[in-house]
């Protein structure tokens, strides 16, 4: 699976991930835990997952601090660690993958479905499993290039005349969405 990890500049991520647990009176699974401090998660841009009959997109994992996706930012994570769980990914749609936190089901992997009231069904039964289950593709090279860029090859195909402010916009929002990303392996220890 590829990720694009959030950056940690001026954050001392093991140190954000302890106050994170306490603050939050829970343990979070090794593997899992693991992955946190190596990439505070990430986005992950072309990500899929089919496990158990279940399968979805991923579009981000979570981090810690100012981050796309950040922990902070999850409106029902109080509800979720309640009932023992964390939300560690979310999809394309408003579902949340989640990671169990209670002795009977520490560590493993569960799709909840927005739509189903967030009933949570089994995806895989470790982090290091649900990773192997996601295939990801790199991103291409159009959403990466420039407003400049992208005006550029344009007109040097003969279609600069297609070319209007809105799909300038358009070109600037997937820039700003996209360009920044740098792609990696995720590894896990």
């Amino acid at each position: 699976m590829l990720i694009s990890k959030y950056l940690t500049e001026g954050i001392d991520i093991s140190n954000a991930v302890d106050t994170f647990e306490k603050e939050n009176n829970i343990e979070i699974p090794a593997q899992y835990r693991s992955f946190l401090i190596r990439y505070n998660g990430g986005d992950t841009p072309e990500t899929e997952f089919k496990c158990k009959k279940e399968s979805s997109d991923v579009r981000a994992f979570y981090g810690i601090g100012k981050v796309n996706y950040s922990f902070d930012d999850i409106p029902v994570l109080s509800d979720f660690l309640k009932k023992k769980y964390l939300p560690i990914a979310k999809d394309s749609f408003g579902n949340y993958i989640v990671i169990g936190l209670s002795d009977d089901f520490s560590g493993k992997i569960f799709f909840c479905d927005h739509e189903k009231q967030m009933r949570s069904k089994l995806l895989a039964d470790s982090f290091a499993d649900f990773i192997k289950s996601c295939k990801s593709g790199k991103l291409r090279p159009v959403h990466t290039r420039t407003v400049e860029e992208k005006e550029r090859l344009m007109i040097e195909r003969g279609d600069g005349d297609l070319i209007t402010d809105e799909l300038r916009q358009r070109w600037k929002e997937t820039y700003e969405m996209y360009g920044h990303m740098h792609q990696e392996e995720v590894v896990l220890d």
